[in-house]
């Protein structure tokens, strides 16, 4: 099988078009055509192996999994002999974890990972951003930050993977979004529902004070520090970049009601949780109150070229590798 190979950290050249065989599926396990992967900036930490706390992960010296992707969606080919839930020519979608091994023509997946039948009422491109911003909006919002009808929520980064899904997430919830962009995407973000937007090269939203219930910070480019005077007194500030600062105040502020910053390691969720996640989604787009927000598709020839695109931190919506369709 054709697969992007990575055997040392570095840019995105060092990604190498090899032809390797097809893994052979456990008992457990699954064997699925790949039809499109996720690129998302955790890759790119693997293949950088930067910063170097994520060589804890990923290898001290080396990649010590050489084939990257975690997220995916394709149609299972073979299954091991102890898997019940799942068939040959299922369309399924999820995580393979640590594994990784989604850039790929085929990858084996432990059916115990966050692996669901994609249903058939819905497209395939549709569930895939689910198992990427989707389940991480949804619990930051529901769950860390209690989100709740009438509430007044800022999503910073609001056309990228996550926080497009916040969005259309806290519309769900009957609250009032604020969206902070870039001029070029302002249309795209008031078109996901946004009821105003804010052109972070024209205005600054932390000089908004005491405005908001939620300032979710999606793509990690605020701070606590910055964004706590746009909070109302009893509001919460949640990123998805753990740093040293919003982690001390998290625990400092735990049960406290006061202006307080959240984070919460949302990928390292059990996997029933995340499929229980991927169902609640999956209504929302049957409703139509969840469309997502398609970005940029490349080749796996282009895995590099696509990472270097997502590692601007400027995506609109969700990047993928097409390997089969």
């Amino acid at each position: 099988m054709k697969t992007s190979y990575c055997s040392k950290y570095g840019g995105p050249e060092v990604y190498q078009i090899l032809e390797i065989d097809t893994p052979k599926p456990k008992e457990n396990e699954v064997l699925v055509k790949v039809y499109r992967a996720v690129v998302s900036p955790t890759d790119g930490n693997f293949r950088s192996g930067k910063p170097l706390i994520a060589r804890l992960f990923s290898g001290l010296f080396k990649p010590r999994v050489k084939i990257h992707g975690e997220m995916f969606v394709g149609k299972v080919v073979e299954v091991g002999t102890d898997v019940t839930d799942f068939d040959v020519n299922d369309m399924v979608y999820g995580t393979n974890g640590m594994k990784l091994g989604a850039y790929a023509e085929y990858v084996a997946v432990n059916v115990k990972n966050a692996l669901k039948k994609v249903p058939k009422d819905l497209d395939y491109k549709d569930v895939l951003p689910l198992i990427d911003g989707g389940i991480t909006a949804l619990p930051f919002l529901k769950e860390a930050g209690n989100i709740k009808a009438g509430d007044s929520v800022l999503i910073n980064g609001a056309s990228g993977a996550v926080g497009s899904m916040a969005i259309m997430i806290a519309k769900h919830f009957n609250t009032v979004v604020t969206g902070v962009c870039s001029t070029d995407n302002v249309e795209k973000v008031v078109s996901l529902g946004a009821d105003h937007v804010i052109d972070y090269k024209k205005d600054d939203f932390t000089k908004n004070m005491n405005e908001y219930d939620i300032v979710f910070d999606a793509v990690g480019k605020s701070s606590y520090g910055k964004s706590k005077n746009a909070l109302k007194e009893t509001g919460i500030f949640l990123t998805t970049v753990p740093t040293p600062g919003v982690m001390i105040q998290a625990l400092l502020k735990k049960n406290s009601l006061n202006k307080r910053a959240s984070f919460m390691a949302a990928g390292l969720r059990k996997p029933n949780v995340k499929i229980e996640d991927l169902s609640y989604l999956e209504e929302l787009v049957r409703t139509g109150e969840l469309k997502p927000l398609h970005g940029k598709v490349y080749n796996l020839e282009n895995l590099g070229e696509a990472q270097v695109y997502v590692e601007t931190g400027h995506k609109v919506g969700n990047v993928t590798i097409k390997v089969f369709e």
